[in-house]
């Protein structure tokens, strides 16, 4: 009697066997798969070459704004965003000290190797965490507001200062309408 060989697709046998050429075919087809993938990876990609940071709040509909804002000044793809709570009230107010460190970090890397020149750092109205660190009567006129987030703006932008005086540093508010009112 001849003995039985048994393919890759056998059905003869139990069902360990088959789960075993299953998986080794998951396995061949995941390594062709990734195979293919690389010459297109981010590691053959070029690297993309940042001016500065954007700081901004991470309230989603304020990305829009300031990418409407950067483009406007044709700067859209040459600043890398970051996200803190607030914005510079993040950075700034009392109640926000656990996203100080890690932007901190971010940022004075980024100096370090040169890739930082300039922050721009853009807060917002009817900005949420604005309330939390200040209170409903820093928002409850329209001139308070705008004080309360200039004062903010340029106490982050002496706090760099003070980390790395070499940084350039731009400030202002964006509008519930989208338009950005930069200060001095």
């Amino acid at each position: 009697m001849l003995p039985t060989v048994h393919g890759p697709v056998c059905m003869c046998c139990d069902g360990r066997d088959r789960q075993l050429h299953r998986r080794r075919f998951l396995q061949l087809a995941g390594g062709a798969g990734l195979a293919t993938a690389l010459p297109y990876s981010t590691a053959a990609m070029p690297a993309r070459e940042y001016n500065g940071l954007l700081l901004i709040c991470s309230e989603p509909r304020v990305w829009q704004q300031a990418n409407n804002y950067l483009k406007s000044r044709q700067l859209a793809g040459k600043y890398q965003p970051v996200e803190v709570t607030g914005g510079a009230i993040g950075l700034v107010a009392e109640q926000y000290q656990a996203s100080r460190q890690a932007f901190w970090e971010t940022l004075m890397s980024a100096a370090a190797w040169q890739q930082t020149t300039k922050v721009i750092a853009l807060n917002h109205r009817d900005c949420a965490a604005t309330k939390v660190a200040y209170g409903l009567s820093k928002l409850s006129d329209k001139l308070i507001e705008t004080e309360t987030h200039r004062h903010a703006l340029q106490l982050f932008r002496k706090q760099v200062a003070e980390r790395n005086a070499a940084l350039d540093v731009e400030i202002g508010l964006i509008g519930v309408d989208g338009k950005v009112e930069m200060f001095k």
